[in-house]
Parts: C-alpha cells; structure tokens; sequence
C-alpha cells in the first residue's frame, strides 16, 4: 500500500498550515514596515516556511502507508481520522478508509 490514500489529508493539512504561515507573516512584516532589507525578509520567509516543515513533519510520518512503515492499518486509519477532525479538514474520511482496506487487502492476497 502507498500513501496515495493519505493524500488528500496530508495536501489539507499541508494547505491549511501554509495558508496560517503566510497570514502571520505578512502580519508580522507589516508591523515591522519596510525597516528590513530585502535579504532578511527572504530569511524570515524562510524560517517561517522551515518551522512549518519541522511541524508537519510528525503527521505526515504517520499518515504514511508503505512499504518503510510498519504500523497497522487501523493506527494509519486513526491518524488520518484525528487529523481531519482536530484540523476540520474537508476530506471525506470514510471514502479514504475504504480505498486504504481495499488496497491493503489486495497486497495481502498479491504476497
């Protein structure tokens, strides 16, 4: 099984973190004006982009389903459940969980 099934969660979260990155750095380079140089506000930009990265790295470990990851489908399936409903994202969960048995059933019967 890959993460293919995962994708629409992990592409929610993704976009919902960015959008909440991009809103509070333009706040902040607002209320500090025009005082930086142009190099030091790529550099903000960048930190704010590597923060957001180190953050969403965690979920996204778990939201994987390959062959590099060994936790059970059911773990895999919580996951994805609890980061659609703590972020409200609009995935449709239980169409995704189908897809994942299925595939996860098809591998067993290829082995």
């Amino acid at each position: 099984m890959d993460s293919f099934e995962t994708v629409p969660t992990i592409k929610n979260l993704r976009a919902l973190v960015e959008t909440i990155r991009i809103t509070e750095l333009e706040r902040c380079l607002l209320k500090i004006k025009h005082d930086i140089p142009k190099k030091t506000r790529r550099a903000i930009k960048d930190l704010s982009r590597g923060m957001m990265n180190k953050v969403l790295h965690g979920p996204m470990e778990h939201l994987r389903c390959d062959e590099s990851n060994s936790r059970p489908l059911s773990e895999i399936l919580k996951n994805m459940h609890a980061l659609n409903r703590m972020f409200s994202l609009e995935t449709d969960a239980s169409i995704l969980e189908q897809k994942i048995r299925a595939k996860m059933e098809q591998s067993r019967k290829e082995s």
